[in-house]
């Protein structure tokens, strides 16, 4: 209730005049039971028509008023909730763009899905609909004061069905909470196992894992059946006793009504237009019920998404290089991931001059990956730091930072867009030419020319369709589009044919002769050979680092 109140007077002027066209909607609902008294207590007992002409034409402009001023109010009660809408889903974006890796991290996927799901929830339940549904509940006292005019008994009765439908449906409501928080955890569940299940199809019938799925999905799908089921009754109730209290209301209205017009202190008129002033507060009023729901579940979806917005996000703004040259050093990088015995590598010391390379050896595991995450700055050192060009690498701009890298991570991934827009994801105002240049060094051409739509063809589902090969072709145009000073290559010949790995050595020996600066995570003899220096991870807990003299006199050359 409070985020409705905050999302109006956000916008002060516009609130009111919401509250004011809410005001007039009241009055206006004043037509109709004033025409039925008008129309019994005059037109009835007199029957001269010019009365029921007027009351008629007042009656049908009365009905026009209403609609436009429902109309006008509806859209402004739309603008007020548009701008806090889309302010969530841009909460949502900026939190998977700009958040710190390693805390993003630690949200599942499917967490993460759940959160994008709790958006949608917050943006139905705060539109223009139940603001209204809000804002007209404690205008309707207005049509009990005039119940009161006509007669003060009615309108307690009137109030006091009111207030007894109000009382019975906050009741179903906490009852049916502990069920619906169920719902969302046992929902949360089973979406988890269904996406992981979807995005490992083969892996589900090369293994004969649909007993397994089975066998969780039987027990999940049960109790969610149960729990729908049992909301489902909640809301029946709740529906119920709403329509059963209006009946109720309305019955006791008519006999102690019906009393009063016999004992002479009541007309018939005002009888029926009582009748009707009560209907409509009761409508308006026990509609809260419904939307009370929708706000406890936005309410737990505002939750959620504070956890998630909580995390901390990757600076905006940091300090730029005019240009950065290719020097590179670890000063005592030491880094470790929580819950684990011991630390992934410490005591880093190295200098990396332009122009030379650095081959990362080790076995799976050893934190060849984590330490490419930190070049990026994906990772922050627990202790220690990495130096470019003398600067800090938390002190630059991520985003500059990043663009000063060739980067080919060692599991690629891909996001939805055709092939062109992803490869142009770090430098979109790269031209045809180069980008051609690009497709030909990684060779790709081949691979988009078999294809019916080549660079135009669409990228979904980080496109795990593509054969390994290729999803490491895609992934090095990507990296080569940034043109940048400092090149991280993470396993670049796994998973390649031997015409990939030729192309990847062919890149890399460029890259050399270019004068960059070339950090390669890799096993493979040819790349270790060619290296400058080779720091070998497996050397526990203080890598190994070992340098090799390379006389001046040879051309800069990798394999």
């Amino acid at each position: 209730m409070k985020e409705i109140f905050r999302r109006l007077f956000y916008r002060p002027v516009l609130a009111c005049e919401i509250l004011v066209s809410t005001f007039l909607i009241t009055m206006l609902t004043l037509a109709m039971p004033l025409y039925v008294i008008q129309i019994l207590n005059r037109y009835v007992s007199y029957g001269f028509h010019g009365t029921l002409i007027t009351l008629t034409a007042g009656m049908l402009t009365a009905i026009l008023l209403q609609f436009c001023f429902r109309i006008i109010r509806t859209k402004m009660a739309t603008d007020v909730n548009h701008e806090p809408n889309d302010r969530l889903s841009k909460d949502l974006l900026t939190i998977i763009s700009k958040a710190k890796s390693e805390p993003l991290q630690s949200f599942s996927k499917p967490r993460i899905q759940d959160v994008m799901n709790d958006i949608g929830i917050i943006q139905q339940t705060y539109d223009a609909q139940n603001m209204n549904t809000v804002l007209d509940a404690p205008f309707s006292l207005l049509l009990i004061i005039v119940i009161y005019l006509l007669n003060p008994l009615l309108a307690g009765i009137s109030l006091a069905g009111i207030v007894m439908a109000l009382f019975l449906g906050w009741v179903t409501i906490l009852r049916s909470q502990k069920t619906s928080d169920r719902l969302v955890t046992v929902l949360s569940e089973h979406r988890g196992l269904t996406v992981s299940a979807v995005n490992a199809l083969e892996t589900v019938r090369a293994f004969c894992a649909g007993s397994f799925l089975f066998s969780k999905w039987g027990p999940q799908l049960s109790e969610i059946s149960t729990l729908k089921n049992r909301l489902s009754n909640y809301k029946e109730l709740s529906q119920t006793m709403t329509i059963s209290g209006s009946a109720f209301t309305s019955v006791c209205i008519y006999a102690t009504g019906a009393v009063l017009v016999v004992q002479g202190e009541l007309s018939v008129g005002a009888l029926i237009g009582a009748n009707i002033l009560s209907g409509r507060a009761y409508q308006n009023t026990t509609r809260l019920v419904q939307t009370f729901f929708l706000l406890r579940k936005a309410k737990q979806s505002f939750s959620n998404l504070t956890a998630v917005k909580k995390m901390p996000l990757e600076p905006a703004f940091g300090s730029a290089l005019t240009t950065y040259q290719g020097h590179l050093a670890c000063q005592d990088l030491y880094f470790y991931y929580p819950n684990t015995s011991g630390p992934v590598f410490e005591s880093v010391n190295l200098t990396l001059k332009p122009g030379n390379v650095l081959a990362v050896s080790g076995e799976n595991g050893a934190g060849k990956t984590t330490l490419a995450k930190l070049l990026i700055n994906l990772l922050e050192p627990r202790r220690g730091k990495i130096l470019a060009d003398g600067v800090n690498l938390l002190q630059l701009a991520p985003a500059w930072w990043r663009k000063q890298i060739i980067y080919l991570p060692q599991e690629p991934e891909f996001i939805n867009g055709s092939i062109k827009d992803n490869i142009l994801l770090l430098n979109p105002d790269l031209d045809d030419a180069r980008l051609n240049d690009i497709i030909r060094t990684a060779d790709l051409k081949l691979f988009l020319d078999k294809t019916p739509h080549g660079l135009d063809t669409l990228v979904s589902d980080n496109e795990k369709n593509f054969p390994p090969g290729i999803r490491r072709r895609l992934s090095l145009a990507r990296g080569l589009a940034g043109n940048g000073n400092l090149v991280v290559f993470d396993e670049p010949t796994e998973a390649m044919d031997k015409k990939g790995t030729d192309a990847v050595y062919a890149v890399m020996n460029t890259l050399v002769k270019s004068g960059r600066t070339i950090v390669v995570f890799s096993n493979d003899p040819k790349i270790l050979k060619g290296a400058s220096m080779i720091l070998n991870l497996d050397k526990k807990p203080v890598p190994e680092l070992t340098k090799k003299i390379i006389p001046s006199r040879e051309k800069p050359h990798l394999l």
